[in-house]
């Protein structure tokens, strides 16, 4: 029998709930707080391989990343990469293009936040 998992729900069990697919190949997701929660914020939790390296993207909003395990870099823009690890949080800005790498031996896991501006109303 498949347990089913209560998204709607004041307090999840996120252990317990699978990953889903993230942003590109080696990266899944666990939604913390999504759209039909919030109209203003999506919170989640991200994890991404060894190996792995998001692709270069920006977003219409605000976003953070709060680094919970593993070590990577994130490069914003044409600057040079930037070393991350456990407890670090970086900020990009609305339109600021981002990737996350993660050069390995384990995972990376990061808590990400996402806060659209007061005049916007709609995700992309």
């Amino acid at each position: 029998m498949e347990t089913v998992f209560d998204k709607t729900a004041p307090v999840r069990r996120l252990p317990q709930e699978p990953w889903e697919k993230g942003i590109g190949p080696g990266i899944v997701d666990k939604k913390i707080m999504g759209p039909n929660d919030s109209n203003f914020m999506l919170m989640g939790i991200a994890q991404m391989g060894p190996g792995v390296k998001s692709p270069p993207h920006r977003h219409r909003y605000a976003q953070i990343f709060y680094f919970l395990e593993g070590h990577g870099q994130v490069l914003l823009g044409d600057d040079p990469p930037i070393e991350v690890g456990p407890g670090d949080a970086v900020r990009m800005v609305r339109g600021e293009t981002h990737t996350v790498v993660n050069p390995g031996p384990g995972p990376l896991t990061l808590l990400e936040v996402r806060v659209l501006r007061k005049d916007q109303t709609a995700w992309d």
